[in-house]
């Protein structure tokens, strides 16, 4: 997890120094605006020089959207929160009465996600199959939430792009209104469309990545939903093994 996370942070510190001593052209004062001769509108890259600073740090975002999304699809999924090799292992121990041995099996492997809520199911075996249950629900509640914040970053990106692209068109049309002048009457067209040209691209950048954001969040939540669903039947059948265990006249250790 803690790989991920620098990893996630470094590609965004590169990032941002990579648009910051970019080589590409600057845009002059007024921004690119349409071609004289073609009429073809500036491209993305001309576009992003309208508000450099906005759009950098909404590419540097983007990135960090990405990176995001490709590490929750490694590490959030059914096989990873409670690995096969794993349940079988502790299958056998329950239904051999090994509570003891199995304890410390889960406890040995406290980086899987399933681990922790079936060592107090084998912890509290020899208490009631309610109790035991209640132990689950208040368990997996608690690392369900965990995995929830985990995955709520794609959301807050989501929120805070447009605030951003916002703020790069506030800052566009005070130039824009700055760029009239009032003393001739005249206006310095020029400016203006740069001006505006900065407010627009800077809402273009901001959308796109909350609906990128959004969208990254759409399907790690599916993903995060069915697995959780798939380790609670999981935990929920070594719980049964506790139990028919326990009536058969085995006890903790």
């Amino acid at each position: 997890m803690k790989i991920g996370w620098a990893l996630c942070i470094v590609a965004a510190a590169t990032a941002s120094l990579s648009f910051a001593t970019l080589g590409a052209p600057q845009a002059d004062a007024t921004g690119p605006g349409i071609d004289p001769i073609t009429g073809n509108l500036p491209t993305f890259a001309q576009m992003f020089y309208f508000s450099p600073v906005i759009n950098g740090i909404i590419a540097c975002l983007s990135i960090f959207a990405v990176l995001l999304f490709i590490f929750f699809l490694m590490t959030i999924s059914t096989t990873s929160m409670a690995p096969p090799s794993f349940v079988d292992a502790v299958t056998k121990m329950v239904i051999s009465r090994e509570y003891e041995d199995a304890t410390r099996f889960c406890r040995n492997h406290s980086h899987v996600f399933a681990a922790t809520i079936i060592q107090r199911c084998v912890e509290n075996a020899a208490k009631p199959h309610s109790l035991i249950m209640n132990m689950i629900d208040v368990e997996g509640r608690r690392k369900a939430d965990l995995v929830w914040n985990r995955i709520s970053y794609l959301a807050d990106l989501s929120n805070v792009a447009p605030m951003l692209g916002l703020l790069g068109t506030v800052m566009g049309m005070l130039k824009a209104f700055f760029s009239l002048e009032g003393e001739t009457g005249t206006i310095n067209s020029m400016a203006l469309s740069g001006s505006i040209g900065e407010a627009m691209t800077t809402t273009l950048a901001g959308l796109a990545l909350a609906i990128l954001a959004l969208i990254f969040y759409a399907i790690i939540k599916s993903r995060v939903t069915h697995s959780l669903a798939t380790v609670e039947q999981l935990v929920h059948s070594i719980a049964d093994h506790i139990k028919r265990e326990g009536n058969g006249g085995g006890g903790a250790r």
